[in-house]
């Protein structure tokens, strides 16, 4: 049976479930998916809603995007994963929408491969989501070789994103009423996973520039900053100074900041953190839920973790003059 849960967080109402049913169990017998964040809000467009029938399908329209991270050779089970975005088998009548973009938080290599069997099996699909590539510490691998195929090849190729300079993997992508915020913690802006000041002030300078019709910005990173089950003290929180004044800045913009995506670890894990330097946030055996806090999930692996899986996040949302219909249908009834 599915497990799931409730989240709070102002503004919006969240569901996460968890399915164990395998995609191909000769493939991946542990294969799991990681069922749904989703962000309700309201956004002011504009639509003729002229009966009840309508207002309940055209003032509800959603998208998707799904999370994954850690694909490394794993080969089977990464192209499973893909397959399961694409197709959509293990929930036989899933409450979500199709994905429309694939974050990976890092350690995608060999890349090229990975990237080559997104395209192939997206190939006759008239529903390819976009790929957005996040650098893990594997990329360095082979003389940068797949940071150099990230960089030069897959990034340039994301529609209308916007990059911090073109020699760098750090960039923002507007998809609706969603900003991702995408990290290198590697060169410019971070050393070993750690995100430095510099990568601070970028981030925040790219969460304030959001105009008023982005509700949700997301960000994602490889490393981390409240590490479980592996990579304890090799993580983002290498550096407590750094990581505490990057999650403050994210908590002091939580109006918009709603989760970050990470990998590196290999298992999946959220929490909800408000206070960095507190006991509960950097106890490894502790998965706090903090009011107006940050949420941080670890997307596990989509390659060689014990369980493999995938998040998905759905973002809902009512148009404004619709939403008026139906608080006046409300009334008369």
């Amino acid at each position: 049976m599915p497990r799931q849960a409730r989240l709070d967080v102002p503004g919006a109402l969240h569901h996460i479930m968890t399915r164990g049913k395998s995609c191909e169990k000769n493939i991946i017998p542990s294969f799991q998916k990681i069922l749904i964040l989703f962000f309700y809000f309201f956004s002011i467009l504009f639509l003729d809603c002229t009966n009840l029938k309508e207002i309940r399908y055209e003032c509800t329209p959603k998208f998707s995007f799904a999370v994954l991270a850690d694909p490394r050779d794993g080969r089977d089970t990464w192209r499973n994963a893909i397959l399961e975005i694409r197709d959509m088998k293990i929930n036989p009548k899933p409450f979500f929408n199709r994905a429309e973009f694939l974050i990976v938080a890092g350690d995608m290599d060999p890349l090229e491969e990975r990237y080559n069997d997104y395209n192939e099996l997206f190939a006759e699909s008239s529903a390819k989501p976009k790929f957005l590539p996040v650098i893990g510490n594997h990329e360095f691998e082979n003389g940068g070789k797949h940071f150099r195929y990230a960089r030069d090849i897959i990034i340039p190729l994301i529609p209308n994103v916007v990059r911090r300079h073109s020699k760098s993997c750090d960039y923002y992508f507007d998809y609706m009423n969603a900003r991702i915020i995408a990290v290198d913690g590697y060169s410019e802006l971070g050393k070993n996973g750690v995100i430095n000041n510099i990568g601070m002030e970028w981030v925040e300078q790219i969460i304030m520039s959001t105009p008023e019709n982005i509700k949700h910005v997301f960000i994602s990173f490889h490393e981390p900053a409240f590490p479980r089950y592996s990579h304890l003290n090799d993580a983002f929180n290498e550096s407590l100074r750094e990581r505490d004044a990057f999650w403050e800045m994210l908590v002091r913009h939580r109006g918009k900041v709603r989760a970050v995506f990470v990998g590196h670890t290999h298992n999946y894990y959220r929490m909800r953190v408000f206070y960095p330097s507190g006991v509960k946030a950097n106890s490894f055996t502790d998965f706090p839920d903090e009011e107006e806090g940050i949420y941080q999930i670890d997307a596990g692996a989509s390659g060689k973790g014990d369980i493999n899986t995938i998040v998905q996040v759905q973002i809902d949302y009512i148009l404004e003059p619709c939403r008026q219909k139906m608080a006046l249908i409300n009334r008369l009834k």
